[in-house]
């Protein structure tokens, strides 16, 4: 993300295993819809939780700090020996629908797309005091929404793609955030 790239000086922030209702197992994350709104396919994602750590690991470590992924959650919220702060996710959201028109164009089917992830943040310092908790989201809609006269054309087709847009923002989202930023110092 702009404004993104080391930004922070290097510490070391632990994540504990994404949780939450839609982290873990496969879970059915969407649909996609006939012209008429019937449910051609549904579509499921297999332990989201895992992505979402992946790439809040590599938000943080685009940002200049140095991510620490844990497999368990550390006993009394504290960060572990040799970390200085701990970062736990809560998934709340992991979702991608995709629904087909009935105008056909050159370029094929039309279709629009929107896909978001919406995820609790809390990070806490090395004494356990929670120094940053919000609420971080991204999106993706396809088409993008047209410019004056400019109507565009969709950079994603694959629902799976637009998801991991999605993530992606999302988790890029954090180390924009003010109160997130204030933590660390930066360089």
């Amino acid at each position: 993300m702009p404004g993104a790239q080391d930004f922070f000086r290097p510490a070391k922030v632990a994540i504990a295993p994404v949780s939450g209702p839609v982290a873990s197992g496969e879970v059915t994350a969407g649909a996609i819809y006939s012209p008429n709104s019937e449910q051609k396919s549904s579509l499921t994602v297999l332990d989201a939780g895992a992505s979402f750590e992946n790439a809040i690991a590599g938000a943080l470590k685009t940002a200049g700090l140095v991510p620490i992924v844990l497999d368990s959650v550390p006993a009394g919220g504290f960060p572990p020996k040799g970390a200085d702060y701990l970062l736990a996710a809560d998934l709340k959201q992991f979702t991608v629908t995709k629904r087909f028109g009935s105008l056909e164009t050159i370029h094929g089917q039309y279709f629009t797309m929107h896909a978001i992830v919406r995820a609790t943040v809390e990070l806490r310092d090395p004494m356990g005091g929670i120094v940053f908790a919000g609420e971080i989201s991204g999106s993706e809609d396809e088409p993008p929404a047209p410019v004056g006269r400019e109507v565009f054309f969709p950079l994603e087709t694959d629902p799976a793609e637009s998801l991991s847009v999605a993530m992606s923002r999302a988790a890029g989202s954090l180390v924009l955030e003010p109160k997130f930023r204030a933590a660390f110092a930066a360089r």
